[in-house]
């Protein structure tokens, strides 16, 4: 005899064994296969556009840095070159990539 009959507690229920059920697609994914809608081009390249931009922040974020550290050391002159070269080669590029990836888009 084991002790929790002797103190009246009652035997271990077994658990019940819980069944997933499975999970119903959502209307858009429905909608998506009844028409044959894809993702587009858009979809597949919002990744490589998000990193040339995030790319793009960095290296002007650089690029002020440097300004910054050479102004503090007295080259106000080079410091403006700096920015008027950035301004006149990497501005231009950043405004025909938005023309060309909202093409995309």
């Amino acid at each position: 005899m084991k002790y929790r009959d002797i103190i009246g507690h009652p035997k271990k229920k077994e658990k019940k064994k819980i069944i997933p059920i499975p999970s119903k697609p959502s209307i858009t994914e429905l909608i998506k296969e009844e028409f044959g809608l894809g993702e587009g081009p858009a979809y597949e390249y919002a990744n490589q556009i998000s990193k040339v931009e995030k790319l793009y922040d960095a290296y002007w974020g650089a690029v002020k840095d440097l300004g910054k550290t050479l102004e503090k050391k007295g080259q106000r002159k080079l410091a403006k070159e700096l920015y008027l070269a950035y301004r006149r080669q990497v501005s231009n590029f950043s405004q025909w990539f938005s023309k060309f990836s909202g093409g995309l888009m």
